[in-house]
């Protein structure tokens, strides 16, 4: 049996701060990937947790709120995985693009490129999550690094210019995923990139230009 968020909200669930920020988060992912995120309204998501509308602003404090925390959660979990990626970059083919297309995929295909396109035009910055997220990316950075090194071959390349490349490399592919997540869809008609050329297609070709 189907029960209805209204049903829902009659039982009494007791969750903790972490269970229920998880909760709402989840229903606003689920939105966001919907409508983006000017459709991210407290009353809607607070529907699909099956919360009410006095809990999600009890934790987050408001639809604004609600908006950084999603972000930050993204960044998080894209850095993570990431991560997780490249500890088994020594086993995987020197070719394969999964994390590109990783990056491309949080970024640009879930939605989260509107939300973080929205929050710099609001002048939101992600400050609470902040030393998560610098910590995460200073792993990141160094990974980068390492393989800039090793696509140098024989080639000398002191650290100072790996990570200058490295730090560019990061950003050039941050910006692109969230280009094609804001505009992509647009982009790709009006240059005549139709179907796998569009997604799958143009990741391939960036990315053998990544360390070339």
């Amino acid at each position: 049996m189907t029960v209805t968020p209204k049903q829902a909200l009659t039982k009494r669930v007791r969750r903790s701060v972490v269970e229920a920020r998880a909760l709402i988060l989840s229903a606003a992912q689920t939105r966001l990937a919907d409508v983006g995120p000017e459709g991210l309204q407290i009353k809607e998501i607070a529907a699909i947790a099956g919360v009410t509308h006095s809990t999600i602003l009890h934790h987050f404090g408001s639809a604004e709120g609600l908006r950084t925390a999603l972000a930050e959660r993204m960044v998080e979990k894209l850095l993570g995985d990431i991560l997780a990626v490249m500890d088994q970059r020594e086993k995987m083919d020197p070719s394969d693009n999964t994390i590109l297309f990783r990056v491309f995929e949080v970024l640009s295909d879930d939605g989260n490129a509107r939300l973080l396109a929205w929050s710099m035009l609001k002048g939101t910055n992600l400050e609470q999550g902040r030393d998560t997220l610098e910590g995460l990316f200073d792993q990141l950075l160094v990974g980068v690094v390492d393989a800039v090194k090793t696509s140098a071959g024989d080639m000398i390349v002191n650290d100072s210019v790996a990570e200058r490349q490295a730090r560019f490399i990061i950003y050039l592919v941050a910006a692109t995923a969230v280009g094609d997540g804001v505009a992509g869809s647009y982009l790709a008609k009006f240059v005549g990139l139709e179907g796998e050329d569009a997604t799958s297609g143009f990741r391939d070709w960036f990315a053998g230009r990544l360390f070339s």
